[in-house]
């Protein structure tokens, strides 16, 4: 039944094999902020196969009798190659929030044009989405026996009207065949019945290479990475250069910056999650970057970086590797660096640039080093900061599988005072998911799961000069993130903000239940 739905594959493959997504395992695009005057929520659900239907949420905030049209136009499109904008759909009893799906045809970027229009006017916002397929075209069961009941019919059809030919055509009206007519009936029956049967093989095994094809190179994915860590003087550096497979990203010379980077980069240690570490390398060529490493313990690491280029294709690069024990100055001394009541909330103590070559750590790198905290269910959790201040997990309720949410945090001193925040790098606060088995990683900000870079891009191009606005704003002592738990399952959320001039990281764990 599947190789029945490769000819839907087939279309996405013309395209050409651009994996994209920059996140793991989490398709959906979430995204708070303003659409002109106007406070927006947004949840787009992109279709797992290509062409398919986008399912797109879309709350209004203080609006009563608000309008909501919807547009999915290619990146490159100008206005005139755009498709025309649809009216999105009230929800009956949700006051505020519309619905409407949208056809996405082929993969690539795509820029999701959101117009509010009220009591105080007309607002727009530009939202950017990667479009690519997560799964197989898989035909339904009962269309499949249908087609191949008619195939059979077809198949048996030609070999009756090549058989009829072959025996009566040269013969006269009225004039019965002869037993010559029939044995030629049958030469060339059987040798019809053969070429359609190699043609089926050929069709068969020509769709079953491009399944393949289409599940190694069109599916979205991370893209793995060569990491390799050498030495320079007293300084070990994390290298990373492109894998084998080729890359859309590839080379690296059409990056754009995110919050001022080309590339962010999350550590995670593995099994035990007593070690994370946020950094940012630096470009040495368009095949390299590089990366100071701070004295991170010994252990197994993931690591999940992200990139956006030029064309607002943003990418999830993937690979694991063995840090060795650092040398030079490092945290007190630990047996097997196992700590049992310390909690090291390291940043560098003095202020340094965005260096052009990596003999530094950059100004906003940051690594966490504790005792993983056990799982728990869904109640407010507590994580210890390194100062002696605490964060705070405020979301009380389930979380569900699939379920909109706001991940709220709050940091309070020691003595139990709210602490106000300082920007990190230019937002409220980084917070990144990770599923205990590695399924799903995400790196989310105030404003959702959308790439800062790549909505930069559409501002620019839109001639708007002003940042976005976002929710969470860095005087305030609580951050949100709209997000929803896309699979059941444990997971780690790492928290990050800036306080007193130093990164602070929390770490929960929390466990999601599956939808009822």
């Amino acid at each position: 039944m599947r190789r029945a739905g490769f000819a839907l594959a087939m279309l996405l493959l013309l395209l050409g094999a651009l994996p994209l997504g920059a996140h793991v395992g989490s398709p959906n695009v979430f995204f708070e902020g303003h659409a002109g005057p106007y406070g927006v929520r947004v949840v787009i659900r992109p279709p797992p196969t290509l062409p398919g239907l986008a399912q797109v949420d879309v709350r209004v905030t203080g609006e009563d009798g608000a309008a909501v049209t919807l547009q999915a136009a290619p990146w490159a499109a100008g206005e005139e190659a755009a498709p025309a904008p649809l009216r999105a759909a009230p929800v009956a009893g949700e006051a505020g929030l519309f619905h409407a799906p949208l056809w996405l045809l082929g993969r690539g970027s795509y820029r999701m044009n959101i117009a509010v229009e009220g009591a105080r006017g007309r607002g727009v916002v530009s939202i950017p989405l990667n479009s690519a397929a997560t799964q197989r075209p898989v035909m339904p069961p009962a269309l499949g026996a249908g087609l191949a009941l008619l195939g059979a019919a077809l198949f048996a059809s030609a070999i009756g009207i090549v058989r009829a030919a072959a025996r009566e055509a040269s013969l006269a009206p009225e004039v019965l065949p002869a037993a010559g007519d029939h044995a030629r009936a049958r030469r060339v029956s059987a040798i019809v019945v053969l070429l359609l049967a190699g043609a089926l093989f050929g069709g068969g095994w020509r769709w079953r290479a491009m399944d393949r094809e289409f599940r190694n190179n069109a599916l979205a994915r991370p893209r793995p990475v060569e990491a390799t860590i050498r030495s320079a003087g007293t300084l070990r550096l994390l290298r990373l250069t492109p894998g084998a497979v080729a890359s859309p990203l590839e080379g690296w010379d059409t990056l754009v910056t995110d919050h001022g980077k080309l590339m962010h980069l999350f550590l995670c240690r593995e099994p035990d999650f007593t070690a994370f570490a946020h950094l940012h390398p630096v470009r040495r060529d368009a095949q390299t970057f590089e990366n100071v490493l701070p004295p991170l313990p010994a252990g197994t690491f993931l690591f999940n970086a992200e990139a956006t280029s030029e064309t607002g294709l943003s990418e999830t690069l993937t690979a694991r590797l063995a840090l060795p024990a650092p040398t030079g100055p490092a945290l007190p001394p630990e047996a097997d660096w196992k700590l049992v009541n310390e909690v090291w909330c390291q940043s560098p103590t003095v202020p340094v640039e965005n260096a052009g070559q990596p003999f530094a750590l950059d100004a906003d790198d940051s690594w966490h080093v504790a005792p993983a905290p056990a799982f728990e269910e869904t109640r407010a959790q507590v994580s210890a900061l390194m100062d002696g201040s605490r964060m705070v997990f405020e979301n009380a309720g389930d979380l569900v599988e699939n379920r909109e949410t706001a991940l709220r945090f709050s940091v309070f001193t020691a003595a139990g005072r709210r602490t106000a925040l300082q920007p990190y790098m230019g937002m409220a606060g980084h917070a990144v998911v990770r599923r205990a088995d590695g399924a799903v990683f995400t790196h989310l900000h105030p404003a959702g799961t959308i790439s800062m870079a790549a909505q930069a891009l559409l501002q620019r191009r839109d001639g708007d000069p002003q940042p976005m606005v976002t929710a969470g704003g860095p005087a305030d002592a609580a951050v949100t993130f709209p997000y929803a738990f896309p699979r059941a399952g444990e997971y780690r959320v790492w928290m990050q903000v800036r306080s007193g001039g130093r990164v602070l990281t929390g770490e929960f764990a929390v466990r999601v239940k599956a939808a009822r």
